[in-house]
């Protein structure tokens, strides 16, 4: 994704400057081919019943693992029957690829008693037509279909097992670092083709386990179950008499951004080997200026001079990279009582010295950005070390630029005073990529 990203992102850029239409120049870097899954359907009317149905939904990231157990009745005859799968896909991703539709739905098995039934696919012919993120998008049914042989007056016993990444529209623009991360929605549809018998099921149960994600920073919006229990992250709904006809879909709404942009950050956070040196104006006993960016949110730099920390600063000298965002973990995040006890920034100078580099001369020059940031006050409370990224300030977004960065200086200007009259910053975040590349310059 990330190198589709950049890819994507010289594009952007191009159509940016070139654009004589007033062209935003945002797009999609990232999207589902699979707009939602459909309940297990009878393919031709037959009267045969469905017990009981069991769906646990388990959410990991992006995706969705889906078990479902089904129990159906055949009160009469021995009989064979057409038992079909439904998936939409979005017709765009007949445009992009196989591998896009397999990246969206990447396993799929149906089994009876006796192991894996064979499964065979089919794609009604004509296209849906849907109001998809407020555009009308063509979507396509595809459909996994089995035979099941049915013994006179039994019960079959199915388990349908898949993965399925779930509806996504992230963005991107040149004119800013971070992509902005849509929510993730699960659809689930109960309405059947042609219906089992009378299309009530017997005793039905949905379980959906969303513990994981939450732990990761991830927040459930909505989940349209009424009457549904929840247990910390995990929600059940069980009743009888189920009418498949009148079922609304059901949605799981939920913004896992967080997470993303955690490891979007880890991903473009400066490599050693691209920092020449690291120094501050001073140091509190081991609180040294190493410990700006090893990643430990325990450790942390802490002003040596006595004072508050006003016009103490710290400055990283770099060698060949692309500098496009600078962030901070503010405070001293090893704890609550740290956090309260040492100063945290509220006003800073940053100084950037780079290169400005024109795309279509190809050639750069010198030029230093210097501002002065507010820094907003946060809770510790709302810090998730598996999920920082919410809780880094933003000092500079320069953009998806290309020009190579020489010298980052971060001078205090104002504290939110703490017990000790000393000021920390818990990490330091350079994010950007290596380039090596010899400029011309003016």
């Amino acid at each position: 994704m990330q190198q589709f990203r950049r890819i994507l992102s010289i594009i952007l850029l191009i159509l940016a400057f070139t654009s004589l239409s007033g062209l935003s120049n945002e797009g999609p870097i990232d999207e589902s081919a699979v707009l939602k899954t459909g309940n297990l359907t009878l393919l031709q009317k037959k009267e045969i019943f469905l017990e009981k149905e069991m769906l646990h939904i388990s959410l990991e990231g992006d995706f969705a693992h889906v078990y479902g157990y089904y129990e159906l009745i055949n009160p009469g005859p021995e009989d064979e029957v057409t038992i079909g799968f439904p998936v939409d896909f979005l017709k765009d991703s007949e445009i992009y690829g196989i591998a896009w539709q397999q990246e969206s739905l990447p396993y799929y098995q149906l089994s009876d008693e006796n192991g894996k039934l064979e499964i065979k696919e089919y794609i009604d012919e004509k296209p849906q037509v849907v109001i998809y993120d407020g555009r009308k998008r063509d979507v396509l049914r595809r459909w996994y279909v089995t035979e099941v042989k049915f013994p006179a007056n039994s019960c079959k016993k199915l388990v349908v097992k898949y993965t399925v990444r779930n509806s996504l529209l992230d963005m991107d623009s040149v004119a800013t670092f971070f992509p902005l991360y849509s929510d993730r929605l699960f659809t689930y549809f109960f309405v059947p083709n042609e219906g089992w018998g009378n299309d009530i099921i017997n005793w039905f149960q949905v379980i959906i386990d969303v513990r994981d994600n939450i732990e990761t920073g991830t927040v459930i919006k909505s989940l349209n179950l009424p009457g549904v229990s929840s247990y910390g992250g995990l929600f059940i709904y069980e009743t009888e008499n189920f009418s498949l006809q009148d079922a609304p879909e059901l949605k799981i709404l939920y913004d896992n951004s967080a997470s993303l942009l955690t490891e979007f950050v880890n991903a473009y956070q400066i490599k050693e080997d691209n920092i020449l040196s690291l120094r501050a104006s001073s140091k509190f006993t081991d609180h040294t200026v190493d410990k700006l960016m090893d990643l430990d949110f325990s450790t942390a730099w802490v002003t040596g001079k006595e004072g508050n920390g006003v016009g103490e600063w710290v400055e990283i000298k770099l060698k060949d990279f692309c500098l496009q965002s600078v962030g901070i973990i503010n405070g001293v995040t090893s704890n609550e009582k740290t956090y309260n006890s040492f100063n945290r920034i509220k006003k800073l100078k940053i100084e950037i010295e780079q290169d400005e580099y024109d795309f279509f001369a190809d050639r750069a020059k010198k030029r230093k950005i210097e501002q002065i940031v507010d820094l907003e006050e946060k809770e510790l409370s709302t810090f998730n070390q598996k999920a920082f990224a919410p809780f880094i300030s933003v000092l500079a977004d320069l953009g998806q630029t290309f020009n190579k960065t020489y010298r980052v200086r971060l001078t205090i200007l104002e504290v939110y005073p703490g017990t000790i009259n000393r000021t920390g910053i818990s990490e330091v975040f350079l994010m950007g990529y290596k380039n090596d590349q010899e400029f011309i310059y003016d």
